[in-house]
Formats: C-alpha cells, sequence, structure tokens
C-alpha cells in the first residue's frame, strides 16, 4: 500500500496560532499580513509570548481546512496515511511535549479515521520516505516520490515555474490534493 504523509499546521487546521498572538497583544492581525512561516512579525517579546502560549491549547482555536476530513477520510480507505507534525519551538524545546499532546487530542477528536499510531511527532519530515508528501513547507517535501505543497500564506509567492523545477506541484484545496492524486494514479495504471 502506497503511503501519504500529510502535514497538519496551516494544511489540516489554521487559525489556533494566530488567534493567541491577536489575544495576547490585543491585535486583530490576519495570515495575509506576513510572509513569515512562523508569524514572528507580529511578536515583539518572544520570551514572554511563549510563556504565554505554552499553556494556552492553540487547538483550542484552530478551525479545519476546507474539505481536508472528507478528503483524508477518501486517502485513508486507499492508502496508509501519516500525519507529520512539527511540535518544537525554538523559544521553549523543554516544553514543546505538551504542544505534541494538543497535536495528538486534536487529531484523535477530528480524524478518528486514522490509526493513532500513523501519528508521526517530529520536526525534520525530510527524514520521512514516502511514496506522497502533502506539506506548506518545501524542506519537508524531501524524501518523496509525489510532492505536493499545500498553499499557505507564507508560500504563496513561490512560482509555478519554481516549483516544477523542484519536481512539486502545487495545491490550493483539499478538493486540487483529491483531484491531483486520482489523476497520478491513473497515469500510473
Amino acid at each position: 500500500m502506497k503511503t501519504i504523509m500529510v502535514d497538519m499546521d496551516d494544511v489540516i487546521t489554521e487559525g489556533g496560532y494566530l488567534y493567541l498572538i491577536n489575544k495576547y497583544f490585543n491585535t486583530n492581525h490576519h495570515k495575509e499580513d506576513t510572509n513569515d512561516f512562523y508569524m514572528y512579525d507580529f511578536i515583539p517579546d518572544r520570551k514572554k509570548f511563549f510563556k504565554y502560549f505554552i499553556n494556552n491549547n492553540l487547538y483550542d482555536y484552530s478551525k479545519l481546512i476546507d474539505n481536508a476530513v472528507k478528503v483524508l477520510k477518501y486517502l485513508n480507505g486507499k492508502y496508509e496515511v501519516y500525519i507529520a507534525t512539527a511540535y518544537i519551538y525554538n523559544e521553549i524545546p523543554k516544553e514543546s511535549g505538551k504542544i505534541a499532546l494538543y497535536k495528538h487530542n486534536y487529531l484523535v477528536k477530528n480524524l478518528p479515521f486514522i490509526d493513532p499510531h500513523n501519528f508521526i511527532f517530529i520536526n525534520n519530515k525530510g527524514l520521512l520516505n514516502c511514496d506522497i508528501k502533502i506539506d506548506d513547507k518545501l524542506d519537508n517535501l524531501k524524501n518523496a516520490h509525489i510532492k505536493i505543497l499545500f498553499t499557505a500564506f507564507h508560500n504563496k509567492n513561490l512560482s509555478d515555474s519554481y516549483l516544477k523545477q523542484l519536481g512539486i506541484i502545487r495545491a490550493n484545496n483539499w478538493l486540487e490534493i483529491k483531484n491531483i492524486i486520482d489523476r497520478l494514479e491513473k497515469e500510473c495504471e
């Protein structure tokens, strides 16, 4: 059975991190306001913020991206689906185990059809070898036969020609992911 690695943040879920930033600083930032992967532009005092951050479950404020559950359920019926997600923050590496717990609980609740044994908590996803990888960060797509970059605020400016040179296919939403994988599967028959 073919394997698919799927990232969690900004691919399956979104909004929680920005919600906590806005709540802590009493601001009204939007994801379109930055191109920074970690939204650090919005955080003047990271040390104080991350003390607050670690004690608030960002997944209580995260929403599922449209059609993610539907398409993941479909893919899980045809492939071995793994959710691979980073959880260690550089500012709070020793306390980051809480983030893994928050993520685990969110995944169990919202993706009950995926075996929790298929949850991988790892910061360097380039180490994983899979047939298909779906992620919003280029480095995480290494070691896959099919690389799908999920469009997010921080990668939207990467040109299609650049991605093509890297052998990467862009997908703007979950229905596109389904269509890309189905098309590629038919081409391989």
